[in-house]
């Protein structure tokens, strides 16, 4: 056993590791979504650089997404670090099945939530809003949230309280602890949360035709615009609409990176008097977190249910479709997991000095519309005459790739690296230390990103609507059933898999 941890911490093998983690990042992952820049004159065989252009209509388009993106994100935060506080911190067996309530909107096929927030705010329910700019916002909190819940439970659970107990027994309230001590230690966490919400609403399609429809309001983001000119056989604008899009969230989020990088959470004054008194609303905090929580986010998500309707005829193509969207997601996972971690270490922990690069081009990865991904994907792997199906998973797997990544990463630079230094100094191989100290540190990460990973891919409509012409995924055939106003079937298929994924998730957690 010694000589085997000896051989695996060797440097000809640490290279090689590495080497393999690139290489199907780079062959797999990342070129082929080059493809759509490449081959970016659709009347042209030859590979040429496309000539850029923006519209009023694309403009506003792109103000419209990157403004419910923030506005997502923010209620998001605000609301969702109360909810991941009681996850990671809070001794109850109750925690558990708040655990899980929080995944299920991950669950549920976006197209699907999408046309359930909307009936549940609309006409249908309650009727407090009308198809526009605020029931989008209203779609993507619900999606989003999980993301930024999820994120920030595993990077809490991964803060040594010793240092917040400390604050507290010299005299710091407890919210003075958790804005002086605890909110810095997981500031990388709470940034990756942030970005992946972000990037997961700018990038979203199925949910956003679902709960707007056809009509004038259609084109209200990037990537529905992206779709309406598609299928519209306008490939021109398409490309030169998702090209501007990566673009400018590549920027933006580089320099939200910068800037969160460079002045930190300010943590300079304190409060006592004050923060004292808010620490008395420590109740009212949590039931309006709570509140939101079923009001906003698990009530509308699956009002759709209400419909359910059992179909004998669609029963057949129903389990079919959950069987090719779990086979494909459990692929994807499985996939990103074995070469998604060695991603994760390398920019955690900056080896060769190409950390910063490589976490750059998983940015570009993850703040592709899923639309524009898709089409370039497909198009790249049609190339070579492969299997659909096989398409299909490279696809899924090229989107997904940076929800493991991006928050192992994260936890990765938040570990305290005197322990692996004790751990070394003590005779310790790397093999060794990672094994038995990185890993189970790093490990609520893993399987956080691995739950929004695998539910990502579960749940994807605008990509696969791109690249399946024969597979239907689950989320594909509620778009057909809500498209052939089958909402009794929509809604049963939705239940169903529901049942699925609420067995699968227990017997994961019973472990």
């Amino acid at each position: 056993m010694g000589g085997a941890d000896r051989f695996a911490s060797g440097k000809s093998v640490e290279i090689v590791f590495y080497s393999v983690v690139i290489l199907f990042f780079l062959l797999l992952v990342f070129a082929p979504i080059l493809y759509i820049v490449l081959r970016g004159c659709p009347d042209s065989n030859a590979m040429c650089f496309p000539s850029l252009y923006i519209t009023k209509e694309m403009s506003d388009a792109l103000i419209n997404s990157f403004s419910i993106a923030f506005i997502a994100v923010v209620l998001d935060i605000i609301f969702g670090i109360p909810i991941a506080w009681v996850i990671a911190r809070y001794k109850t067996k109750l925690k558990v099945y708040l655990d899980f309530l929080v995944d299920m909107p991950l669950i549920m096929p976006t197209a699907a939530l999408g046309f359930s927030v909307a009936l549940f705010w609309g006409g249908e329910g309650i009727g407090l809003l009308s198809k526009g700019f605020w029931m989008i916002v209203a779609v993507h909190v619900a999606f989003t949230y999980p993301y930024i819940v999820r994120t920030l439970s595993a990077a809490i659970e991964e803060v040594d309280i010793t240092y917040e107990m400390a604050s507290r027994t010299l005299g710091s309230s407890p919210l003075t602890a958790f804005r002086t001590i605890t909110l810095p230690l997981f500031k990388s966490g709470l940034l990756i949360a942030a970005l992946l919400a972000f990037t997961r609403s700018l990038s979203e399609t199925g949910a956003t035709m679902m709960a707007v429809g056809t009509g004038q309001f259609f084109a209200a983001t990037a990537p529905a615009q992206t779709l309406l000119y598609k299928n519209n056989g306008d490939m021109t604008s398409a490309i030169s609409l998702s090209i501007i899009l990566i673009a400018a969230s590549t920027i933006l989020l580089t320099l939200v990176r910068y800037l969160a990088n460079r002045f930190g959470i300010p943590i300079v004054k304190v409060y006592p008097s004050f923060e004292k008194s808010l620490n008395n609303l420590k109740l009212e905090k949590n039931v309006l977190a709570f509140a939101f929580f079923i009001a906003i986010i698990l009530l509308p998500s699956f009002y759709l249910l209400e419909f359910v309707s059992y179909s004998r005829g669609e029963l057949g193509g129903i389990i079919n479709s959950i069987g090719i969207s779990f086979l494909i997601a459990f692929a994807a996972t499985v996939a990103n997991l074995i070469f998604g971690v060695g991603m994760a270490l390398l920019i955690g922990r900056n080896k060769y000095g190409a950390g910063p690069f490589f976490e750059f081009l998983t940015d570009m990865v993850m703040v592709m519309p899923t639309v524009a991904l898709g089409l370039s994907l497909g198009m790249f792997w049609n190339l070579f005459q492969l299997d659909e199906l096989f398409v299909l998973a490279m696809v899924h797997v090229s989107f997904s790739y940076p929800y493991i990544v991006k928050p192992v990463a994260a936890s990765i630079r938040e570990l305290d690296k005197d322990l692996e230094d004790a751990a070394r100094v003590l005779g310790a191989t790397p093999f060794k230390v990672f094994t038995t100290i990185t890993l189970p540190l790093i490990m609520p990460s893993i399987l956080a990103g691995a739950v929004m990973a695998f539910m990502r891919s579960l749940s994807e409509t605008g990509a696969t609507l791109t690249v399946s012409k024969t597979f239907k995924t689950i989320p594909v055939l509620i778009v057909e059933f809500v498209k052939a106003s089958k909402y009794g079937d929509a809604a049963f298929a939705s239940a169903l898999l529901l049942g699925v994924s609420f067995i699968a998730a227990y017997l994961l957690r019973r472990k």
